[in-house]
């Protein structure tokens, strides 16, 4: 006899759906443009500023320059500023649960120093996983002075929210 447990998540990702042709487009919403991969503002840094972390990834050989097929980064309107990642499935299923963890984990770590949450897909729209925190009164600040923010509660997020909506995912 098989059992499944499911945690309930302590933070919930994003719920507004991702639309694969609005992301190619570069748009969050048909009126609302957002900052994708193929986007860099000529007169000053573009935030969240992505390409160092995924040229990072690229170089490693488990994972080559083929995964991240691109994103798109949304400030988020009545709820958190999140960037939906698009990989390729192909090589996605090629990878282990701590592959992709750690993957999950250092572009999380990389967006949320930005103050947005992670959230990865595939070509389709289906969602893969999510790096989810609780910024509270961090991102205001943020605003105030130009400093990373802290994610902290990742760790307690990581061993409740790592999921697939198609595969198990492994306890801690």
């Amino acid at each position: 006899m098989s059992q499944t447990v499911f945690a309930k998540p302590v933070i919930e990702p994003s719920t507004t759906p991702f639309n694969p042709e609005l992301a190619q487009q570069g748009m969050c919403t048909p009126t609302t443009p957002g900052i994708t991969n193929t986007k860099i503002d000529q007169s000053e840094l573009t935030e969240p500023s992505l390409w160092w972390i995924r040229d990072q990834i690229a170089a490693q050989d488990k994972y080559g320059r083929r995964l991240v097929d691109g994103w798109l980064a949304c400030e988020g309107n009545g709820e958190s500023n999140r960037v939906d990642v698009v990989v390729n499935s192909q090589l996605w299923s090629l990878l282990d649960f701590f592959d992709r963890y750690e993957f999950i984990k250092k572009f999380g770590t990389a967006t949320s120093g930005y103050g947005y949450n992670l959230r990865v897909f595939d070509p389709q729209g289906g969602i893969l996983a999510a790096y989810t925190c609780n910024f509270g009164a961090a991102v205001a600040e943020k605003e105030i002075e130009s400093k990373a923010i802290a994610c902290t509660s990742f760790d307690q997020l990581a061993r409740t929210n790592f999921w697939s909506p198609t595969k198990p995912t492994l306890g801690f």
